[in-house]
């Protein structure tokens, strides 16, 4: 803002009146242009809204929910409008393709607020804080929603409505800066052991359904293949641009202690994020990326974790962001790919072994393999003597069968030219899975494998390839040990690992 223009060029007061102009019908507060402005802030900070996120120097977060409402203003009341075509009571109904035996019929929400679009007059400026976001919780099932079955002699078993029942009586979800729930559960509810490619494809297709419609989605399920669900959805949310939280319990929600409650007001909060544009999974007290995740305990609260790259966030009195591991905005709309191959085998490897199991099931026609996932010893190693099992994988080759080579080590990558026995390996055609746990890689090779419009060759150069930041390519990580040597010495550099 000037004093005054007459110093001014005449070529540039034209832009000063045009904007002052414009700035004086956008605010009423504007000081014009060509007065005396005081030395004090034209705006008295007092009047205005306290912000919804604060943020610390370490740039760790202490948040509500980004949209949360100002205490000291008011949302602007819309002016009044004719009332809308359609019948003032209807709601959206939100359906998902019936296109898998089980899938859910539908899924309403009743319409009703100042958020609605159908109740908007046209032209009229909506304030991000007078919209609370919208989550839509779908439950398969686990421990998170078991409860004593008196007719099982008291053991657990889930029981249907009880989650809706719960949630509707937790004073923490009825709280301002939480979002908008709405829970539709399965029926039946099933055991996560039973789940499979068809239930995968089922959660595919309802979020797909209601991808407009709700701002995030947390997915209940059993935590034992948990990591296959969520990984799985990675793969098939292709440009997913919004959370997709994966969570359970290790103890059910009606019990007095439990670790259910925190679980599940956590995912939520995730949900509501703007920052997070993934599927992930939250247990105890962090967010991991769902391709980098793994059960790794039974009997402990902290059964989750990703043994090969940082969590996302981690939760303590404040929630800690590493905003730089977040995958970035998708560049498409959302596509979901329901078809999943899973003609595939999984052999860990021990001291040994017979391998007249695995030429059986390469070279019998009927088993129709596509792909075989072995799980070796350290960087990627077998057994130097075993040339009848070279021979095999060559075979696998000729078959088009693609043969994964994954680490039997909870972290590290394979390393397949490091030592003689992974060059052979790798002259047999096997494919390095870097640092991808087993969960992610089969259900990677599924996913392929089960688009139609990729050739074995493309299925091959894309399991080396990053989709959903589910490995760390040779690129990005740290040089193998013993590779550098001064003056007769050997030297290990570290140089860190890229994510």
């Amino acid at each position: 803002l000037l004093p005054q223009t007459r110093s001014i060029p005449i070529r540039f007061r034209f832009a000063l009146l045009f904007m002052q102009r414009l700035a004086s019908r956008l605010s009423p507060s504007v000081v014009r242009l060509n007065r005396a402005v005081p030395s004090t802030s034209i705006l008295n900070s007092s009047s205005l809204p306290p912000p919804a996120l604060t943020t610390d120097t370490k740039r760790n977060f202490t948040w509500m929910s980004k949209n949360a409402r100002p205490v000291s203003s008011t949302p602007p009341t819309p002016p009044p409008t004719s009332p809308p075509t359609s019948s003032p009571t209807s709601s959206p109904t939100l359906e998902s393709e019936d296109v898998y035996p089980g899938a859910i019929s539908r899924c309403q929400w009743e319409g009703a607020g100042p958020f609605d679009s159908y109740n908007l007059p046209q032209h009229t400026y909506l304030p991000s804080h007078s919209r609370k976001k919208r989550v839509l919780v779908l439950c398969t099932g686990g421990t998170l929603t078991m409860a004593p079955d008196s007719t099982k002699d008291g053991g657990l078993a889930p029981v249907e409505g009880a989650l809706t029942e719960w949630m509707s009586n937790m004073r923490e979800l009825q709280q301002d800066e939480m979002p908008e729930i709405k829970v539709h559960e399965y029926s039946p509810l099933l055991d996560s052991s039973d789940m499979g490619p068809c239930d995968w494809a089922r959660i595919a297709v309802d979020i797909s359904k209601n991808y407009l419609y709700f701002d995030g989605f947390v997915v209940l399920t059993g935590t034992d293949t948990m990591a296959y669900t969520a990984s799985a959805l990675s793969f098939m949310l292709e440009n997913l641009g919004k959370p997709v939280i994966f969570t359970g319990s290790q103890i059910p929600l009606c019990e007095a202690y439990n670790d259910a409650r925190r679980n599940l007001i956590m995912s939520l909060i995730f949900a509501s994020r703007d920052t997070v544009n993934e599927v992930g999974v939250f247990f105890h007290d962090r967010l991991l990326r769902a391709n980098r995740s793994t059960k790794i305990n039974t009997d402990r609260l902290l059964a989750f974790d990703s043994p090969n790259m940082e969590p996302l966030a981690n939760i303590g009195i404040t929630i800690d962001e590493n905003e730089h591991l977040f995958l970035p905005q998708p560049k498409g709309r959302l596509r979901v790919h329901s078809e999943m191959d899973t003609r595939l085998m999984t052999v860990r490897l021990v001291p040994g072994f017979d391998d007249s199991v695995i030429k059986y099931a390469v070279e019998n026609p009927d088993t129709n393999m596509k792909a075989l996932v072995l799980q070796l010893y350290g960087a990627g190693n077998m057994p130097s003597n075993k040339s009848s099992f070279i021979q095999v994988l060559e075979a696998a080759r000729e078959r088009e069968i693609l043969v994964v080579a994954t680490t039997q080590c909870l972290t590290g990558s394979v390393m397949l030219g490091h030592y003689a026995v992974g060059h052979a390996l790798k002259e047999a055609g096997v494919v390095s899975a870097y640092d991808m746990t087993v969960e992610a890689t089969c259900c990677k090779l599924a996913y392929l494998f089960g688009r139609e419009d990729l050739t074995s060759y493309e299925v091959k150069r894309l399991m080396g390839v990053s989709l959903r930041g589910e490995m760390t390519t040779d690129s990005q990580s740290s040089s193998p040990p013993f590779t550098e040597k001064i003056a007769g010495m050997t030297f290990t550099q570290n140089r860190g690992r890229k994510v």
